[in-house]
């Protein structure tokens, strides 16, 4: 079985019981498949979904789950034509990597941000080259990644960011995927 991230974008517009109701059936037919899970909560997202104005809030909701290509299917299908579920996305996670809460993964980006702006212009060393660090190369570090994108919303190249051939795939990648979700912004 492959490991995936599943990622629900829910109507922020809906009543509270509403949207209980929604994730509740989502979670019944994944329920046999779910490893962990995590309630982001209410997001304010970088662009409008659709095209009414006010539709640039959505509740997040992210499940790591063990499933076949059938499991992925039936998914699909009950997903894409429910209206409360503004979009979904399934991203295919490596057998090594982790899943971390959006919560737990702020906080700790919180201080060691606060270490790492004290670091010198002329050192030339990755933030990423260290092992501990490695778990803030994900969608979920929203401020992280930020620090990788230019004022005109390009993507650092290696010359300034000094990371590895790997590690800064791995930023591209999940830069895509957070613009994809609506977290960052394609230009600014």
């Amino acid at each position: 079985m492959q490991k995936y991230d599943v990622v629900l974008l829910v109507d922020a517009s809906l009543s509270e019981t509403n949207r209980k109701e929604v994730v509740s059936d989502f979670e019944k037919l994944i329920k046999k498949n779910i490893v962990q899970q995590d309630d982001i909560g209410l997001q304010q997202l970088a662009y409008n979904l659709g095209n009414k104005a006010w539709n640039d809030k959505a509740y997040m909701y992210s499940y790591c789950i063990e499933a076949e290509a059938e499991d992925l299917d039936m998914i699909k299908k009950n997903v894409l034509y429910n209206k409360a579920i503004k979009r979904y996305f399934i991203f295919k996670m490596n057998k090594t990597a982790d899943f971390v809460t959006f919560k737990k993964v702020n906080d700790e980006l919180n201080a060691v941000i606060e270490g790492w702006d004290a670091k010198k212009l002329w050192q030339k060393v990755s933030f990423f080259s260290e092992k501990k660090n490695e778990k803030y190369i994900s969608r979920k570090s929203v401020t992280m990644l930020k620090k990788y994108i230019t004022r005109f919303g390009n993507i650092k190249p290696r010359e300034y960011t000094h990371n590895s051939v790997g590690t800064q795939k791995k930023l591209k990648t999940i830069i895509l995927r957070a613009r994809e979700l609506g977290l960052l912004a394609y230009t600014k």
